[in-house]
């Protein structure tokens, strides 16, 4: 529900555009039918206010935020709930934030999923296959995401790896070349860090994967594609958690995309894996 719960985010807008969203919201009934005119006229607004909101909501026009509310609208109407603004109170019980918690994290692979575009996953995925080496750059809870994504990578014979200190990652992108392809994981897109990373494997003609919040941050101006992930925007909104559900979902698509197109191999060569382990630890029972 991305949509609907960035017109939630009040502290985005001018006076002019939260009036306009308070009707919006408020007659969710007769969008589907209004010009942008009738709209303006009905919030004593202007067509160019209008305009802007969208534009601020990250669409081209008001055709285009009518089709993403009114889905958006639907979606909630057949039971799906959207995420709810600081959805922990004082007074919740563990059942409540038991149930909660379930909510956020099934809506954050929704808004995931309802974003991803099948076409640019195939691409995707294509890079992944044919890299010689794929590189993961991210820092701080997000680079747990990439680690288990470079072990689930590994295991179905992947060549990963996973840089999240700086020198480390400035070190590999000098040396990398167009055969690797780099995937970078940041919430914000705004990084220093990272920018000064993807500036690096860009003269070295990496193609580069970014997950991100932002199709307008620095860093999306580096991505030769761009996978958007679910947010919220304060950590008491759990946008941390939010983002990393979403994060986690991507990749695992990814990893099972790839883990489909070579399922018979990946399964042989994976008992062999799984006889290589038994035999270590028959060899440790017997040193014990």
């Amino acid at each position: 529900m991305r949509l609907l719960k960035a017109m939630h985010e009040s502290e985005r807008f001018s006076s002019t555009e939260q009036t306009i969203v308070d009707y919006i919201l408020a007659h969710p009934a007769e969008i589907a039918e209004l010009t942008t005119r009738e709209l303006a006229e009905k919030t004593f607004a202007s067509p160019a206010a209008v305009f802007r909101l969208c534009q601020k909501l990250g669409l081209k026009g008001y055709n285009e935020f009518k089709l993403k509310f009114i889905s958006e609208v639907n979606r909630v109407d057949s039971g799906e709930k959207p995420i709810v603004h600081r959805p922990i109170k004082g007074t919740d019980t563990a059942t409540d934030i038991v149930r909660k918690i379930a909510a956020i994290e099934v809506e954050a692979i929704e808004e995931t999923k309802n974003e991803l575009d099948k076409d640019t996953l195939t691409r995707i995925a294509n890079r992944m296959l044919h890299a010689s080496v794929i590189d993961f750059y991210a820092y701080d809870q997000n680079a747990d995401i990439a680690l288990m994504a470079m072990f689930n990578l590994l295991q179905i014979g992947r060549p990963a790896m996973l840089h999240t200190a700086m020198n480390s990652q400035i070190a590999q992108a000098q040396y990398s070349d167009k055969t690797h392809l780099a995937i970078i994981i940041s919430r914000t897109g705004e990084n220093r860090r990272l920018i000064r990373t993807a500036q690096i494997l860009k003269t070295r003609h990496v193609p580069i994967v970014l997950l991100s919040v932002a199709k307008d941050a620095p860093l999306t101006h580096y991505a030769d594609e761009f996978l958007y992930i679910a947010n919220t925007i304060e950590y008491l909104d759990y946008g941390g958690t939010v983002f990393s559900v979403g994060a986690r979902y991507v990749m695992d698509v990814l990893f099972s995309i790839l883990l489909s197109r070579d399922y018979e191999r990946i399964e042989k060569n994976y008992a062999e894996f799984e006889s290589y382990i038994g035999r270590l630890h028959e060899n440790d029972r017997r040193i014990w």
